[in-house]
């Protein structure tokens, strides 16, 4: 099976890979698609690393405050 560009690069991070180590070609969209998969591996690993939230819980954050007191609820 192979990989996309974009699993590529979180598989580089997640190698420990520098992000220079990618060999797209500069302007290539293979190449920014890898420099995405890298960068986003990283963000996880530094929320994880802080103990933030993932990211999905922090936009339901962000909805529920625009909700109107009748709206939101307890669970």
């Amino acid at each position: 099976m192979s990989a996309t560009a974009y699993e590529q690069g979180k598989l580089a991070f997640a190698h420990n890979h520098p992000m220079s180590s990618c060999e797209y070609p500069v302007g290539s969209s293979f190449r920014a698609e890898w420099m995405s998969g890298w960068t986003e591996a990283r963000q996880a690993e530094e929320r994880k690393s802080h103990g933030e939230p993932p990211a999905s819980l922090m936009k339901d954050a962000g909805r529920a405050t625009h909700l109107g007191r009748s709206q939101a609820h307890e669970s």
